[in-house]
Order: C-alpha cells, then structure tokens, then sequence
C-alpha cells in the first residue's frame, strides 16, 4: 500500500539510510486508528511511503483484497487499515491528508470552523472591535471567520472596565496630615447582585492622616442611607482620637442640599485652609 500515482526513486535506486519505529494515524472507514510501525526503514529517495503486506502477515495479521479495497483485520476481525484500489495499487489516507468529508484540521481546533456570535468572536478575538470583525468576514479576509448573529447583545462590561480613565489629581497634595484633619469618602454601586441582607451599594470612608479605612453597605444612594453612616463613623472616630473631623473630600454622588448643610456644620469652625479643601472636592 503507498499514497501517489508512482513509485521510484530519483535516479532509479533507493538506499536505506536508517531504521526505527514510525507512529502513523489514518481514516479508517471514518475513524482515526493510529498504527506503530517496528523496524520502519528511512529511504530519503523513494517518492512514496511504501507498506509492505508481507510484514501484516509476519504480524499476524490477515490481508484480504476486493472490491476495489485491501483490507487488513486482527485474527478477531476488527479492521487494522485499508486501502482503496487506484492504478493497480492500494492507498491509504494518513489522517493529515485525509480530504473526503474530514476537515484539515487539527480535531482540537474543529469547533472554530462552526459559526458562532458575533459576541463570541469579539472575546476570542481578545475583545476586538465589533466594526473591524464585521469588515473582515465581509472581505473573507479570515478563513473560517463565520458568524450567526451580526449584533453585540447590550454592551460588553469587560471593555467598559478595561477603557475606563481617571480624572487626573488637580488638586495639590498634601502632606503630613493630622488624624482627622482630611477624611475622604466615596459612593460604589449599585451591584449587580443584592447581598443577602438586601444592600446595593458601598460607602468607602478613608482618614488621610492615618491611612485608616472604614466603609458602610447600604440598601440605596439616598441622603437618608448615606448621612446616618457618615455620622455613625464621625461619633466613632472623634470619640477614639479625641479629635474633630477638619476637613472633607468627597465626589459628586453627595453634591445634594442635605449633604451640603452636613458639611458646612463640620466646617463651621474651620480655618481657610480647610474651607479651601472642602470648595475643591469632586
């Protein structure tokens, strides 16, 4: 059995230049069957690979032709190879060359040639541009690029997240601060996800001069959740430092007349400076 229309050598002899172990898979009647060959020799100018039936035989094996097939069974029956009857020979379809109803590629791969999302395609293709996929399967510039629905379903939260940009600190820096004198805090949510005891949203509190961290879960981003946690941090801290928040910094989720009447009772008493740092927040 060989693959190819001829078999000779280039200038008419062959030479074996070595002798090993080959380990072949082929398509046999539409499965793959991997074959060990013992004792395979290298001829470097023979034009085909040759399989001899007399080594079967040697094997143990049975070779029946018909039918246009060379067949080779184990002594229980079960098929080991076969070949189609072409030009007076019998070839065999090594599983790389194999092109009747089998995809040339590797089985691991197969599921890329199957369509898929548009959406699924914009991940495997590390979040490319939904545009720039569209144009490339409109110009067939990718083999096996196929797609089923031409639409992103809503927004792709990964993208979002990876664009995001951060205003830079126009603010100058300071240093050295005393506990309390700056304490900064922020608003999270709402959550995808409700936690059990129904809250959707994270209050972060950060004193400047500590480093000190304190945060508050709330069920919503009202002035009637936020003020009561803020106090409920402002008795605790005073009480443990003895001292009096001086200053805040915070964004514009508390730009509301409530919380401007609670910073300006904590800033009564401040000095300019302070006043300064509370006008420039957000």
């Amino acid at each position: 059995m060989r693959t190819g229309d001829s078999v000779k050598a280039t200038d008419g002899n062959f030479d074996i230049v070595g002798e090993g172990k080959v380990v072949q898979r082929y398509l046999v009647e539409g499965k793959e069957k991997t074959i060990t060959y013992t004792r395979a020799l290298h001829t470097p100018t023979l034009n085909a690979n040759l399989v001899s039936v007399s080594a079967f035989d040697k094997a143990g094996l049975t070779t029946t032709f018909g039918n246009g097939q060379g067949i080779i069974r184990k002594w229980d029956g079960s098929v080991v190879l076969a070949g189609r009857a072409i030009k007076g020979m019998y070839v065999v379809d090594p599983l790389d060359e194999a092109k009747q109803n089998i995809p040339n590629n590797p089985i691991a791969m197969s599921s890329l040639s199957k369509p898929i999302s548009l959406e699924q395609w914009h991940r495997r293709l590390t979040h490319c541009s939904p545009s720039t996929i569209q144009e490339m399967v409109s110009k067939d510039l990718v083999d096996g690029l196929n797609i089923t629905e031409k639409e992103l379903r809503g927004k792709c939260e990964d993208c979002i997240l990876g664009r995001q940009t951060r205003r830079p600190f126009d603010n100058e820096t300071v240093k050295n601060l005393e506990p309390l004198e700056l304490v900064s805090f922020d608003l999270w949510g709402p959550s995808r996800v409700q936690s059990v005891g129904g809250k959707l949203y994270f209050m972060p509190i950060i004193d400047a001069g500590t480093s000190y961290k304190d945060g508050a879960y709330l069920s919503d981003k009202a002035d009637s959740s936020t003020i009561p946690a803020f106090d409920t941090f402002r008795a605790k801290a005073e009480s443990l430092t003895g001292r009096k928040i001086r200053g805040l910094q915070m964004d514009r989720a508390f730009e509301t007349s409530a919380w401007e009447i609670t910073a300006n009772s904590i800033t009564s008493s401040m000095n300019s400076r302070c006043h300064t740092l509370l006008h420039k927040m957000g």
